[in-house]
């Protein structure tokens, strides 16, 4: 299901009071009128307004109810069409870069996901949750657990070269070494216990770095920050020209919102979504596109970026306990 703090939730529980309002007084009418005006009821003649079956009723006027029939249903669909109106200006509208928005680019092909960074992201896990702090800036990476007494050493990849491995001193609950930080490369610190479990995760994803669900990556985004997504469907194979692709729906089912990946349109098409709360949840394809449909599938995983956190409500509303996800 959609998590209940986005606009389609909202919009659901809306729709779905005013459907249920006016189902009730139009079926019960209806039903009240086939049970009292069938055939065989021997009809109260006494009363003004009385009804005959078969005969047309008699010629009278209430122009207050007549009023009341036109207006009250005005109201109840105007009141949809701004729900509907507010509704697409929240989803539709691409942010403009004077927002600041994060910048992806999403690329279908049969049968596996792109994500393309246009914009670099660094992020870490929660310091307050795993008592582990990594600062790595200039030429030196600095890992501070001094409250944490499992972490034990330092996982550290650069680009594609892995380093040499770094052991957290037991008494001061630091480790540091003279690395020179390269923001072009991705990078990634991972601080484990003594049996190797990962205890704190550090990364950062440069520009134009592309994680592939072929791969078995996920797609990583921050939380409470506009994303804009540019989407593509290209071939797997470009040996042959006149083959463009197929096309696919990019769906992200936590957050309602999916958009097609049209072959052949060079500038793509675009889709925003903010995500509000921590977690990884599904990436589908709603589109068939070919025989291996059903592995058109990727996760994403929502982080928090470097000295920020994800505990601002950005959601339309926030419910106890937060939204497992993934469940459609």
């Amino acid at each position: 299901m959609v998590a209940e703090d986005t606009v389609f939730s909202v919009l659901y529980d809306k729709f779905m009071f005013w459907s249920i309002l006016v189902g009730i007084f139009t079926f019960g009418w209806m039903f009240l009128a086939m049970l009292r005006y069938r055939d065989g009821v021997e009809p109260d003649t006494s009363h003004i307004d009385h009804i005959e079956v078969g005969s047309f009723p008699v010629d009278r006027h209430h122009t207050t109810l007549e009023v009341m029939f036109y207006v009250l249903p005005t109201i109840i669909v105007a009141w949809l069409v701004v729900l509907a109106l507010a509704s697409n200006t929240e989803v539709w509208t691409i942010p403009g870069d004077d927002e600041d928005p994060h910048n992806m680019v999403i690329t279908g092909k049969q049968w596996f996901w792109e994500y393309e960074y246009e914009d670099s992201l660094t992020w870490e896990d929660d310091p307050s949750l795993t008592y582990i702090d990594v600062t790595w800036s200039g030429t030196t990476l600095l890992v501070n657990a001094s409250t944490n007494a499992a972490a034990t050493n330092v996982n550290v990849v650069q680009g594609a070269t892995t380093l040499e491995p770094l052991s957290i001193d037991q008494m001061t609950g630091l480790a540091d070494k003279a690395i020179t930080f390269d923001p072009y490369k991705h990078s990634v610190v991972e601080v484990t216990d003594v049996d190797g479990a990962v205890l704190h995760t550090w990364m950062h994803i440069p520009k134009e770095h592309v994680f592939s669900s072929a791969l078995s990556e996920d797609m990583i985004l921050p939380c409470d920050v506009d994303v804009v997504f540019e989407m593509h469907s290209k071939p797997s194979d470009d040996s042959n020209p006149n083959y463009i692709g197929v096309q696919h729906s990019f769906w992200l089912p936590e957050w309602g919102v999916k958009e097609d990946l049209v072959p052949g349109i060079e500038g793509g098409t675009y889709m925003t979504m903010m995500a509000d709360d921590p977690g990884t949840f599904p990436i589908r394809c709603a589109e068939y596109c070919g025989n291996q449909h059903s592995m058109m599938v990727g996760q994403v995983k929502i982080v928090a970026a470097e000295g920020a956190d994800c505990s601002t409500d950005t959601g339309v509303k926030k419910i106890s306990g937060g939204s497992s996800g993934g469940d459609y």
